[in-house]
């Protein structure tokens, strides 16, 4: 098995980002509303300048059908089952996308299932040839993580790096430094809550392989205001994205199955902190795309990497 490595993708801190977040608002700002900007994650360990799409191999689930678990805690400030309704109706978005007129006639057959079974791991970690959980959890503990305080989410999307198939995806949400709320969907929240909801459906499109649009209106644009609830409705750039990756008739023939790769587990499994973190290999070397984190507006946009390996 060839050395695994995890890449880690941070975003800006606010204050010193202040103007590269500004200069890159403007070129954002300078794409036309129509024009269609979707990009994917790849296997890319360099940052693409803003604008433009990563190089390398792009990633995609290569089956219809996966399973996330919401960690036992659940959130501060919502009772479980208002979060869990609003992952599948986040999730939903973009399961339920049209792509007639986009591709094919047609609807994509992806499916991730929310699990009724809580989650027992709190943190983001993929293990070399056992049993996984791709956990979502709402973390206290932010700053301790090295993740950027503005971010309202960080996702980690484990992938091989030879065929860029998707394996794993974890989810980490900050409340730390937010107050998340079920805001109107008429008016969202001014009071400084922010909307789960529309942090979920932008962290939804990193879990079926989107990476951020330079289109301002798109669910998959960077940054939010805290009370926001424009990205819970999907744009023609995040259908046109999707419905590319996963046209109709996509995964025809292939049974659906969300048992993870390896085996499931509710556990973290065991993780080798010397090396950073397990990673599954089957003769592959295999990735983490750590971040794509959805900022708060003031400190969005640019974003600095970090490597770490795992055996």
């Amino acid at each position: 098995m060839r050395p695994e490595r995890r890449l880690a993708v941070r975003a800006l801190r606010a204050a010193p980002g202040v103007l590269a977040a500004f200069a890159a608002l403007l070129i954002a700002l300078a794409v036309p509303p129509s024009a269609r900007a979707w990009c994917r994650m790849t296997t890319s360990q360099l940052p693409a300048p803003f604008g433009m799409c990563p190089t390398g191999i792009p990633l995609e689930w290569h089956r219809p059908c996966s399973r996330y678990n919401i960690f036992a805690d659940g959130s501060r400030t919502l009772p479980l089952a208002t979060v869990r309704t609003i992952f599948e109706t986040s999730f939903s978005q973009w399961e339920s996308i049209d792509c007639t007129g986009v591709t094919v006639d047609g609807m994509p057959n992806l499916e991730a299932h929310l699990s009724a079974s809580a989650s027992q791991c709190d943190a983001s970690a993929y293990v070399t040839g056992g049993a996984n959980v791709s956990t979502i959890v709402f973390v206290q503990d932010w700053a301790a993580r090295d993740y950027d305080s503005s971010a309202y989410a960080v996702t980690t999307v484990w992938h091989s790096t030879r065929t860029g198939e998707i394996y794993d995806v974890d989810m980490e949400i900050n409340e730390d430094g937010h107050t998340y709320a079920d805001c109107p969907a008429a008016t969202g929240c001014a009071d400084g809550r922010v909307d789960l909801q529309n942090v979920i459906t932008h962290e939804a499109g990193h879990y079926f392989g989107l990476a951020h649009t330079p289109i301002t209106t798109a669910a998959m644009f960077a940054s939010s205001v805290a009370g926001e609830v424009g990205k819970r409705t999907l744009k023609p750039d995040d259908v046109e994205g999707f419905c590319t990756v996963y046209p109709p008739g996509h995964f025809d023939g292939v049974a659906c199955n969300d048992t993870p790769r390896g085996g499931a587990t509710l556990t973290c499994g065991a993780v080798d902190e010397g090396c950073g973190c397990s990673a599954v290999g089957a003769g592959t070397s295999t990735s983490a795309l750590v971040g794509f984190a959805l900022l708060a507006l003031t400190g969005v946009v640019g974003a600095r990497r970090r490597t770490r390996r795992a055996v």
